[in-house]
């Protein structure tokens, strides 16, 4: 007996899905995306595509699943896959999907469970992320794997870059996904154990996560801060005259502190441009973001007048 076609729903509020949302549809694939109320440029990008493209697509209403759940029913999808989608699902809209539901996650699960596994894996500097299909349970991220494959992580990713680096090679780990479900030739794994195992978190970060710890943080750190925050939190938070200014690129350099403490000015001048005490050295302020715009470390220094000696805070005064 020939196997039953895949009609899809996706579930998804970020154009990081629009090259699987290209390739679902070449193959016949789609039938629907349900997006979140989100009204940002990026969520707004999606929205456009979908509607240039003639794609049925609908607003979830998490008051209001079972319409939700009639929506799935209506588009007669028989697959759902979450992607880029914030909302826990309730079990009669996972139900109503014969051959299943699952969610697409970047990362090497049960490590980096949450909304925001690429932020903390470039913060962390890992080397190395996952894509992970896994079936959906009533627990967040929780269900069994069902396919991985590695994705790589350049030492100089920001977010977006490693955003794209996803959004490109998830087309293709999607289209091997459904085939090898067609085929009933997927193989379900449990994710590791968490008993004895260090977990590391992966949520939205707060306001403080944000800000830069010059006591606890090494030069290292701090970029890897900067990077993971850019451009959707303004990079890493720093607090200068009451203000807090935000971090967008930095880079470990070799220059001696002298003993100062982490966060002093050490130099600003050409070429070397405005360079700051960590806990292990130095480090080149490059980006720097406020109201005002964005500046080079060098450039900000000279138009609001800092010097060498002041010290960058880690909380608003």
């Amino acid at each position: 007996m020939e196997n039953e076609a895949i009609r899809l729903v996706l579930f998804a509020s970020s154009s990081v899905v629009i090259p699987t949302i290209n390739k679902l549809l070449q193959a016949g694939q789609l039938v629907g995306v349900v997006l979140t109320a989100r009204n940002d440029a990026d969520a707004m990008q999606l929205k456009q595509q979908l509607d240039q493209g003639n794609i049925p697509n609908t607003y979830y209403q998490p008051e209001n699943p079972e319409q939700m759940a009639h929506q799935v029913e209506s588009w007669r999808a028989n697959t759902g896959l979450i992607f880029t989608f914030s909302h826990k699902l309730p079990l009669s809209i996972i139900n109503a999907c014969s051959k299943g539901f699952y969610n697409l996650h970047a990362s090497a699960l049960p490590q980096y469970r949450g909304a925001m596994p690429l932020y903390w894996q470039i913060r962390n500097r890992e080397s190395q992320s996952y894509l992970s299909m896994i079936k959906v349970e009533e627990a967040f991220d929780s269900g069994d794997i069902m396919l991985q494959q590695a994705m790589p992580l350049h030492a100089l990713d920001t977010l977006n870059s490693l955003g794209r680096v996803m959004a490109e090679q998830s087309a293709e780990f999607v289209q091997e996904f459904i085939v090898k479900l067609q085929d009933n030739r997927l193989v379900a794994k449990p994710q590791l154990s968490e008993i004895g195992l260090a977990l590391i978190a992966a949520p939205m970060p707060s306001q403080q996560d944000l800000m830069i710890n010059w006591q606890s943080m090494n030069s290292h750190d701090i970029s890897a801060l900067a990077r993971a925050g850019n451009p959707l939190f303004n990079g890493a938070m720093l607090v200068w005259n009451q203000s807090i200014i935000g971090l967008l690129q930095a880079t470990p350099v070799q220059q001696p502190n002298y003993g100062v403490p982490a966060g002093t000015v050490l130099h600003i001048g050409e070429p070397e441009g405005l360079i700051v005490a960590t806990l292990d050295g130095a480090l080149r302020l490059d980006v720097l973001t406020i109201t005002e715009g964005v500046f080079s470390g060098l450039t900000f220094s000279e138009r609001f007048g800092l010097d060498a000696g002041i010290l960058f805070g880690s909380t608003p005064e």
